[in-house]
């Protein structure tokens, strides 16, 4: 069976390391985020009384973020600390480089809460969500939570809610299916994918309007370029693409030959340095090949080898790929301090510059930022990369 993992939408990264990212469009690379964007609304909250708070909404504007080096070493910057604790994260960047943070809970019915770092500015709550969350996106305008029944949009500017689309039933057996809706914002339109069993539908909201979530793709496993080209695998097992205009191309079949232990299928699980990345787990271990193919032409680029762990993202400073601490291109700094590590990557596998990112779980972009854990507070924190 192909693995719920590996199926999912989003910029360049596999669900299982969460977030809505930006990636490569057909003709270019990821935008660059601004060093002094759109304003986004936080909410700070006021004692008027013993037992009783009101929530007035608060500009926060995104300061200056350092230049981007598209070469060379990465440099970290300090944690920015995000103060809540959870099993699982759910992170998204805007263009700007605002980066939403909630834990990812969509099966919990009671409220949530989402957290905002603009640049460099401590974090913020953003907004509260009536129910667990599941997936996250930002575009220049609004903020989006998706629930396992809706999609909220809240303007950034003001933090009114200013959009609200019911979506398509989710069915969750445990927590383990929490990444069986995801979410990106991509060239004025919102994605949504929802996985049940082997099959992701991918459907296309238009924030500007009330209409309800229109389905483009059924297939075996979806990304998002930041054109709003979607790359997907077919039901007979090929990759494909559905351009933003509506025109849809063929290319390369795929991997599906089962081994029994968890291999011999390919996943599309990337759009990063003009290439979609297709992976091939071997089944046992974490050993796994990944072939590139243009996101033009469709045609094979590069083939190499890397670990099921590896996560390829699209960022203002090319594509990087995080590793988790323990394998032999990131070992643990100690067994009680994992170090993860970020790499430059090219379409062909080779890596250099990498930088230690402590405990990470996400890597984010455009502006390359990583989400981690914290061990010594058992909360999260920020790093941003330049």
């Amino acid at each position: 069976m192909r693995r719920r993992r590996h199926l999912c939408l989003q910029l360049g990264l596999p669900a299982v390391v969460l977030g809505a990212l930006v990636a490569s469009s057909c003709g270019g690379g990821p935008p660059t985020p601004q060093a002094n964007g759109t304003t986004t609304t936080h909410h700070a909250t006021a004692t008027t009384a013993p037992g009783t708070t009101t929530t007035t909404a608060v500009a926060a504007t995104a300061s200056s973020l350092p230049p981007v080096s598209t070469s060379g070493p990465l440099q970290l910057s300090a944690p920015i600390e995000i103060p809540f604790s959870a099993d699982r994260v759910t992170a998204a960047e805007s263009p700007d480089g605002a980066v939403f943070v909630a834990p990812q809970d969509p099966a919990n019915p009671s409220p949530a809460v989402a957290w905002v770092i603009d640049g460099n500015t401590p974090a913020a709550v953003a907004e509260h969500v009536n129910a667990g969350i599941a997936a996250l996106a930002a575009d220049g305008n609004n903020f989006y939570a998706a629930t396992y029944g809706t999609v909220y949009a809240y303007n950034r500017a003001s933090g009114n809610q200013d959009g609200q689309w019911a979506l398509p039933p989710v069915t969750a057996a445990n927590s383990s299916d929490d990444n069986l809706v995801a979410m990106t914002a991509a060239a004025g339109n919102v994605y949504v994918s929802i996985t049940k069993g082997d099959v992701v539908r991918v459907y296309r909201i238009t924030p500007a309007t009330t209409s309800a979530p229109h389905l483009l793709v059924t297939g075996l496993g979806a990304v998002v370029g930041s054109d709003g080209s979607i790359y997907y695998v077919t039901p007979d097992h090929h990759l494909a693409v559905l351009r933003p205009a509506g025109a849809t191309a063929v290319g390369a079949a795929l991997a599906h030959t089962p081994n029994g232990l968890g291999g011999g299928v390919q996943y599309v699980n990337a759009v990063a340095g003009g290439a979609v990345w297709v992976s091939e787990p071997a089944g046992q271990g974490i050993d796994a090949g990944y072939t590139t193919y243009d996101v033009t032409t469709l045609g094979a680029l590069g083939s190499f080898t890397g670990t099921v762990s590896q996560s390829v993202v699209d960022t203002a400073a090319g594509p990087l790929v995080l590793e988790s601490a323990g394998s032999a291109a990131c070992p643990e700094a100690s067994p009680s301090s994992p170090s993860s590590c970020v790499f430059r990557i090219d379409v062909h596998g080779a890596t250099n510059n990498p930088v230690g990112v402590g405990a990470a779980v996400t890597l984010l972009g455009p502006g390359p930022a990583v989400v981690a854990a914290d061990t010594s507070t058992n909360q999260f924190e920020l790093f941003r990369l330049s």
